[in-house]
């Protein structure tokens, strides 16, 4: 498993070399649905790197929807409060890879699986553009809300490779779940 790991991290180096995000061979839709915990975090967005001290665990269940989309569920605290934001990403002709237009914060979004085994950890990279600003969001996703260090370490290096800093790449601690009141769009 390791060795798989390793050859996947070797292709990741290729590609950030080459610029562009690569998903997951052979993505299976249907393997990826369903609870995630956010383990991690890196991104060189303004926003993350001035309040990344406020970033902690959430959750995201991810479930089919109508329309060739994906409904994308985001628990989190913020503010002592618990609540969800729902995401509609759309599927796109690559397996994969969605699109996400969000009015809330007037950016675009393209999302790549580029590493998951579905039953363990994904690594999911996001290109947001909001006019003619273009910011990176990797996220660490588990099953669980704890990781082989093994993994951390190689989300922590791929997030390098993609020319983020060291010091905006972060790996929460784990919590109790919160429980929400209401979804807000």
């Amino acid at each position: 498993m390791d060795k798989v790991l390793c050859a996947a991290l070797a292709l990741f180096c290729i590609l950030a070399v080459n610029g562009e995000v690569q998903v997951q061979s052979n993505f299976n839709i249907n393997q990826f649905l369903g609870k995630w915990y956010i383990i991690g975090m890196a991104s060189d967005a303004r926003w993350f790197t001035t309040r990344k001290e406020k970033f902690q665990m959430s959750t995201i269940l991810m479930k089919p929807a109508e329309n060739d989309t994906v409904e994308t569920i985001l628990t989190k605290q913020k503010c002592g409060e618990c609540y969800q934001i729902i995401f509609p990403y759309k599927k796109t002709e690559q397996e994969g890879r969605f699109k996400f237009h969000s009015d809330r914060w007037n950016n675009d979004q393209e999302v790549y699986v580029t590493r998951t085994n579905y039953d363990e950890y994904a690594v999911v990279h996001s290109i947001l553009t909001k006019g003619s600003e273009i910011t990176t969001l990797v996220k660490l996703y588990g099953r669980g809300q704890e990781l082989r260090q093994a993994i951390v370490e190689r989300f922590r290096q791929y997030c390098l490779e993609q020319g983020l800093e060291k010091e905006n790449i972060l790996t929460f601690a784990k919590q109790e779940e919160c429980r929400p009141k209401s979804a807000q769009n």
